[in-house]
């Protein structure tokens, strides 16, 4: 370990803090769970009322819940089957199962089979479907749990395994199997059901929820009992809670954004020794969110790189589809000349736009057209017009902001 000897030790100085915190911070974060949901009285009441019939021994209609990011969906979900779970005891078994990191039937059943008792002997791996769902109907009739199966991001399933992934689980928690049991699927993609194949629509019975985007004042609602938790009232300004909830009103209604906002907010005080958070610490912390990674990475690039990325963005415009590695080059070339630099070689354009694909800017695929050899095709990924804006923010490109890409037709458009 390094000895700084006299010196003092670059952390002594975060040692002592102006505001006195009377609770953990954590309460401003979004893994705290809260018991108390202002503004969402109605979501709970719907799904409560869908769920009720399984404290009466029925069964209970699917439900899918809608809205976007930061609404409260997972959040109220999970109080609402906790609530269930206090109300009915050990008759019920929740398994939550984000459909993000577990996005195949096999890996998400394997999940189940761990929240129920008895399923351990189910491995991670290596069985076929049909005997993991065998052994699951099984073990479930054997427990005589009643199951509820909360699918986040449920439409990342779908998207990467068709209509049939879904609807093997709708199988395995129908009544036909003998298991019983009830989906609650959470999205923030309002078409999802719309766009099911009608054999999974028919299986799904679904009741929807919607959660709809949060504004100011119920920001504000949100924000005030968590902060009154970590905070007394002398160490901080109301304005700095109006603030956050102003700027997450503004981001779609998410709760999430405000949340993180004033737990920066807070933290930016305590590095500064302020006694108290103010809107400053806001816009800090504001400021400290909104790092814009695209924008840094384009940025930062040498002036011939962002040259090759504007060429691809141009080339595009000339071809929706995709542009080619030569079409590029060419480009590249001719606005080279246009600001009197020197173009390089083909080879080192390519050197660059592979760099470019590693950072993420952008996607090549390599096709072959038949006699006519294989070609490269580029495509860029994500925001063009803000990309293309921070490209032209280097004052050396200026000249080249009224370049516009012309519609061209390229015989292996419909290979």
């Amino acid at each position: 370990m390094r000895s700084y000897g006299a010196l003092m030790n670059p952390f002594d100085k975060y040692e002592t803090q102006n505001i006195a915190l009377k609770g953990d911070l954590s309460i401003l974060s979004v893994i705290h769970q809260p018991d108390e949901f202002p503004h969402r009285e109605s979501q709970i009441n719907t799904m409560v009322a869908s769920l009720s019939g399984l404290i009466r021994g029925f069964s209970a209609n699917n439900l899918l819940i809608y809205g976007k990011t930061g609404t409260g969906k997972t959040s109220v979900t999970r109080y609402v089957t906790g609530m269930l779970e206090e109300k009915i005891g050990d008759r019920v078994a929740t398994c939550y199962v984000n459909c993000q990191t577990y996005d195949s039937p096999y890996s998400i059943l394997v999940n189940l089979s761990k929240c129920i008792p008895g399923s351990s002997t189910i491995p991670p791996s290596g069985w076929t479907l049909d005997r993991i769902y065998d052994e699951l109907v099984i073990k479930i009739r054997e427990s005589g749990k009643i199951l509820i199966l909360v699918l986040d991001e449920i439409d990342k399933l779908v998207e990467k395994n068709g209509g049939d992934s879904l609807y093997v689980i709708l199988k395995l928690m129908g009544e036909d199997t003998g298991a019983g049991g009830t989906i609650i699927g959470i999205t923030n993609d309002s078409s999802f059901y719309e766009r099911l194949d009608p054999r999974v629509k028919s299986r799904m019975s679904r009741e929807s929820v919607m959660f709809s985007p949060y504004n100011a004042e119920e920001l504000k609602d949100i924000l005030y009992p968590r902060v009154t938790k970590v905070l007394n009232t002398e160490s901080y300004e109301e304005a700095a809670i109006s603030l956050c909830a102003a700027i997450g009103a503004r981001e779609h209604g998410d709760a999430r954004k405000a949340i993180d906002l004033m737990r920066i907010s807070i933290e930016m005080a305590i590095r500064e020794s302020s006694d108290r958070v103010s809107v400053n610490h806001v816009y800090k912390a504001r400021d400290t969110l909104e790092i814009d990674v695209i924008r840094e990475t384009v940025k930062t690039q040498p002036t011939h790189s962002k040259i090759v990325l504007l060429s691809v963005i141009l080339s595009g415009e000339r071809h929706p589809n995709s542009a080619t590695t030569g079409e590029v080059s060419s480009l590249y070339a001719d606005l080279c000349r246009d600001i009197g630099i020197q173009p390089l070689t083909s080879r080192r354009v390519s050197d660059y736009i592979s760099e470019l694909e590693d950072f993420g800017m952008i996607n090549t695929t390599v096709k072959s057209l038949g006699r006519y050899g294989r070609t490269r095709y580029i495509k860029i990924t994500g925001r063009e017009n803000d990309i293309k804006r921070f490209i032209l923010e280097d004052p050396e490109l200026e000249p080249l902001k009224d370049i516009r890409g012309t519609r061209q037709f390229r015989l292996d458009e419909n290979i």
